[in-house]
């Protein structure tokens, strides 16, 4: 009897046979011809067959024939075995897809199997079900992703919310100004969409800074409703038919209803343009209704050309587009994957039976007990009311903000400097007495925080009585510095009533600390009465 046929080598081959069946990966032994030597039921398992049946199935080939269409590629299952039978008997790692029962990734080690005398007598190959580390994986870059688009955004949002506050700003002033009614809807559409763009700036801030949003007590049907009101004309000359179904009773979730219009009109936006590009027409489907786990649910699906397989992992990444150069940014479907995430929510998308994508937002409910939503206001003349007087300085490095500024406080009856330079004006206050510095945080060479502190080193009471303008309260330095100090501020852009208050504040904080006395033009002052430090 031969080595092979000893009852040791057959008691051994019994303890691998027990030891490779508890096994949790799927264990595959062939041949050098490509006949199963040993299948274990975790691969039988993996793969949705029966064991003893794939047992039976005796080579390789027949095996991958039992399969039928559950791999995505027919012949990815006998490749390697293959590739070795020519030869090649390198140890090698791929990934196989699974389509049925379920969709998973299973990836595959393979090694072959020498003899005592370094012989290849056999072909070994494991297979593990991967799906979840690759989900892992996925969601991780995507929020790699996210954090350095965020760092892009936000540098464009500033630069965008300075001309927003002059446009806003000089709208506001229009408004108060007694215009013929033709003017004043005309004036009330520029600030409205000024209004709009605004809140647009702001939702890439908190996607960029990955802040928690102003949240409030939000209905999805009010959002989905006011959302079409937006795009209703375009939507009816691009012949583009949308059908709702609203649920009745909606549960409210806790979100920032802009943010979540946001959402609605960039999942809008992206059907229409599918739409218009496959045949120019169609139609858009949008659903609300209550679904399990204490979700609310929003499904946005049209009736296009879907999205590709091939791309329909990058949907969602940053600059990510499928049309051509000049054609959108590739922000729109990342923008709302971020929304949706930082409520609490999730997205996701399949294409439906037939044609078209579908999306589905699902989002917490809301507690019993929450604060109702703030409602939009355009700002309409309003009386002039009687306040303190005072002489401001304007520390602005944009023109177009510094005028606004100006013009605004002049009309209310106050005298103002304003300097484009915040070098320039730490020496106005060496030669002025003023009672209020409205101040921009951000500005080239000496910042907002660097004219506070040289207030603080040289004793001036006016750091008492100033007032910081930004377009970036979001970032953690402005956080840091405001918060602490508890120093006023407004955001750019703002409300034109909301820059007079905070001046009367200022001002009537000065007048309490001067005895209440009329306010005049000052006086110009001795130079050494405020240290200026020189930091070019």
């Amino acid at each position: 009897m031969g080595v092979e046929d000893s009852p040791m080598s057959r008691q051994l081959e019994a303890e691998l046979r027990v030891v490779l069946d508890a096994v949790p990966a799927g264990v595959l032994l062939l041949d050098l011809a490509g006949r199963i030597r040993f299948l274990n039921p975790a691969f039988a398992q993996l793969f949705g067959l029966e064991w003893k049946q794939a047992r039976r199935s005796g080579k390789i080939e027949n095996l991958e024939l039992l399969l039928g269409d559950r791999l995505r590629t027919v012949k990815s299952l006998s490749f390697r075995s293959r590739a070795s039978r020519d030869g090649d008997h390198k140890p090698a790692v791929d990934e196989l897809e699974l389509l049925k029962p379920t969709c998973r990734v299973i990836e595959r080690s393979c090694r072959p199997v020498e003899d005592i005398l370094g012989r290849v007598v056999a072909w070994l190959e494991i297979y593990q079900d991967i799906t979840s580390r690759r989900n892992f994986q996925s969601n991780l870059l995507q929020t790699e992703k996210m954090a350095a688009l965020g760092q892009l955004v936000s540098g464009i949002a500033h630069e965008l919310n300075n001309p927003l506050t002059a446009i806003m700003g000089y709208a506001q002033l229009l408004l108060g100004r007694g215009l013929l009614p033709v003017h004043l809807t005309e004036t009330k559409h520029i600030y409205q969409e000024a209004e709009r763009a605004r809140r647009i700036v702001k939702n890439l801030l908190f996607f960029a800074r990955e802040n928690k949003p102003e949240r409030s007590r939000a209905n999805l049907n009010e959002i989905v409703e006011r959302t079409l009101a937006l795009r209703s004309y375009e939507l009816k000359i691009e012949n583009i038919i949308v059908e709702t179904s609203l649920a009745r009773d909606l549960p409210p979730t806790m979100a920032d209803p802009f943010q979540l219009q946001q959402v609605l009109l960039n999942l809008l936006v992206n059907a229409e343009q599918a739409l218009l590009e496959s045949r120019g027409s169609g139609h858009v489907r949008i659903r609300t209704f209550c679904s399990a786990a204490q979700r609310v649910s929003m499904e946005v699906a049209d009736d296009g050309p879907g999205i590709p397989p091939e791309i329909s992992s990058r949907i969602f990444d940053p600059f990510f587009s499928t049309k051509p150069s000049g054609v959108g940014t590739g922000l729109g479907l990342s923008i709302v994957y971020g929304i949706v995430h930082q409520h609490g929510g999730e997205i996701s998308f399949e294409n439906r039976t037939g044609g078209g994508a579908r999306f589905l937002v699902e989002l917490p409910i809301a507690a019993v007990t929450a604060i109702e939503p703030t409602k939009e206001v355009v700002p309409e003349a309003a009386p002039r009311r009687g306040s303190s007087k005072g002489y401001i300085l304007v520390v602005e490095d944009e023109p177009t903000v510094a005028h606004l500024i100006a013009d605004v406080l002049t009309e209310e009856g106050h005298d103002v400097d304003a300097v484009l330079d915040s070098q320039e004006g730490l020496a106005r206050l060496s030669r002025n007495r003023y009672n209020a510095i409205i101040c921009d945080l951000r500005m080239p060479r000496l910042d907002g925080q660097a004219f506070y502190e040289s207030l603080v080193r040289a004793g001036s009471p006016l750091r008492d009585k100033i007032l910081f303008i930004t377009g970036d309260t979001l970032a953690p330095r402005t956080r840091d510095f405001l918060d602490p100090l508890n120093l006023p501020h407004l955001d750019k852009p703002f409300l034109l009533e909301e820059l007079k208050i905070a001046v009367n504040r200022l001002l009537e904080k000065d007048a309490a600390e001067t005895g209440g006395g009329p306010f005049t033009r000052p006086h110009e002052v001795a130079a050494n009465d405020l240290e200026v430090e020189n930091t070019q």
